[in-house]
């Protein structure tokens, strides 16, 4: 076995990139490595993961690490554009080699399991493209695989005879040439990835069937890129702080503005503003769209209200208009599920038997880390009666926060019961806290990627170094804050991933203030008090935090 590492890496995407950058410069001098199951530098954004017209949902200026601006004279991206996937994954190679992560990077290995030591440290098995393994040693360890590295494929009754394609949206990359083959094609799913894939194969000239199933919770929130009268980002509504009081949330106070939002969660005055400022946001992506104008249309209206959503939303940056294809009937949308599969047909369960050349199902990633642990528990540690005890003094406490989350939506199918990520801050499990030996990033799911990724790095850093300035006093108030945290997003996104993973929209630079609070940094970072609430946070705003936390620990 090689010598002890002083920190293992695991996951070289947005998150374990962060993650690896803040650690190498607050400790240059340790022996760190970075390994990535893929062969390049991106995770979503890996090159074996791209494909022709994949561009980012955000746009330039909101997606770019705070230290390393995306220059339009090096990336030819110009502002207000939303960025080529292959401009993405060379800006993100780039910034592995600028912050000396890529020579510290070992590719093509995939770990298979990491057991916990009595010593706290840990052994981390892993397996090379030419499947030999090897058991790493590390005293620390940052999980950085992310919420996209698992698909998750269905099985169809049949699908043994079935000769066309069959394939997750994660290999439409690696199968690209059926772009230039396939004359029909079906695409299963309701996410913007869903919509991606149809629009790809419509614009490339074959006829597509998107499929729909009507026990899921229905299609995604399309938003146009540009909104309100005075045509302001969408992206920027979610990180402009006044905006973010009509969401409710539990760290909400952490941006010092604690009396507006008790005004607006907890009267009866304050819960009509903030009703009718979700209903303003939906009429407005009702009528961009014109769902109310088409039949076909209609039938891709997200059936909930954008308030129970969260991150599962998507930005129409398409060079043409997606919802032209539904009208001209170059994509035909199905609310069904497959009954079978046979030959080159699909049965749907409406009674339709569609001819086609390639299934693609966009049908999302099995949540969590994916990863087998031995000899550690990822969860409370608790029997099945106290855990069920704090649940309900969780939500009790929930409900009577926020008013407005006890009039739940109802689903059509309702959410699996199954226990989420109980990790404190979102980053760390439970009954680790004080070890300080383990973190993961990235284990939520957000629109505001590049803003989160740099602060739970920095965060990460200060953590396992023992370095936070506010840290929980003992073990039950680690089991508190979790509870309070998991159990809100359960009620907060019911149509969204709440009940399995951290899911974030407009609570996402809350979530940010309390993070920089922990570290001991002043979450305000506009020049006044005007702009502080009126103007939109963006990764510039977020500069330099390592280095301003490296001097205020200096002494």
């Amino acid at each position: 076995m090689a010598d002890i590492f002083d920190l293992i890496v695991i996951g070289a995407g947005w998150y374990g990139l962060a993650a690896a950058k803040a650690y190498i410069e607050l400790h240059p001098d340790e022996k760190i490595l970075i390994t990535e199951a893929g062969s390049s530098f991106g995770g979503t954004w890996s090159k074996e993961r791209l494909y022709a017209g994949l561009k980012s949902n955000n746009l330039k200026g909101s997606y770019e690490h705070p230290d390393f601006p995306m220059s339009e004279d090096v990336y030819g991206v110009k502002s207000g554009q939303h960025i080529p996937a292959e401009t993405l994954h060379r800006y993100l190679s780039d910034l592995a080699t600028k912050f000396g992560i890529a020579e510290r990077t070992r590719f093509n290995m995939t770990t298979t399991q990491i057991e916990s030591r009595p010593d706290d440290t840990w052994f981390v098995t892993m397996v090379s493209k030419q499947e030999q393994e090897e058991v790493l040693h590390s005293k620390k360890l940052i999980v950085a695989t992310g919420l996209t590295s698992q698909p998750n494929l269905p099985t169809y009754a049949g699908q043994e005879t079935f000769t066309p394609a069959f394939f997750h949206a994660k290999d439409f990359c690696a199968r690209g040439d059926i772009l230039h083959t396939a004359k029909k094609a079906a695409v299963v799913g309701a996410g913007k990835s869903s919509f991606d894939v149809a629009y790809a194969f419509a614009t490339s000239g074959a006829k597509v069937d998107l499929i729909i199933r009507p026990t899921g919770q229905g299609p995604v929130w399309i938003c146009p890129p540009y909104v309100t009268p005075f045509k302001r980002m969408m992206e920027e509504l979610l990180s402009t702080r006044l905006l973010t009081w009509f969401s409710p949330v539990p760290w909400g106070d952490e941006d010092g503005f604690g009396v507006a939002r008790s005004f607006l969660h907890k009267t009866g005055i304050g819960r009509f503003i903030v009703d009718n400022f979700w209903n303003q946001i939906s009429n407005e992506v009702y009528e961009a769209h014109g769902y109310h104008d088409h039949p076909e249309l209609f039938k891709l209206k997200p059936w909930n209200s954008a308030f129970w959503t969260g991150s599962g939303v998507g930005i129409h940056n398409y060079p043409t208009n997606f919802f032209d294809l539904v009208k001209q009937g170059q994509i035909r949308v199905h609310i069904a599920d497959i009954k079978q599969l046979e030959g080159n047909y699909i049965q749907l369960t409406t009674g339709e038997k569609l001819d086609t050349d390639a299934l693609i199902c966009a049908t999302g990633w099995k949540k969590g880390s994916g990863l087998k642990f031995v000899n550690f528990d990822t969860g409370l540690q608790k029997t099945e009666a106290q855990t069920r005890s704090l649940i309900d003094q969780a939500d009790k406490e929930v409900r009577d926060m926020f008013p407005i989350l006890r009039a739940q939506p109802v689903l059509r199918t309702p959410a699996p019961s199954k226990e989420p990520l109980r990790n404190y801050r979102f980053i760390v499990p439970t009954q680790s806290f004080f070890k300080r030996n383990i973190a993961f990033a990235g284990m939520v799911s957000t629109v505001t990627t590049a803003v989160f990724a740099n602060a739970q790095g920095l965060w990460i850093s200060a953590y396992l170094d023992g370095k936070l300035e506010r840290t929980p006093k003992n073990q039950e108030e680690v089991i508190k804050k979790v509870m309070l945290d998991t159990q809100f997003q359960k009620w907060r996104y019911p149509c969204g991933y709440g009940a399995s993973i951290p899911d974030f929209a407009f609570d996402s630079i809350p979530y940010v203030d309390l993070l920089l609070n922990d570290l001991g940094i002043k979450p305000h970072r506009k020049s006044t008090q005007i702009t502080e609430i009126m103007e939109p946070y963006k990764p510039r705003d977020y500069k330099g935090l390592t280095q301003q936390w490296l001097e205020s620990h200096s002494t």
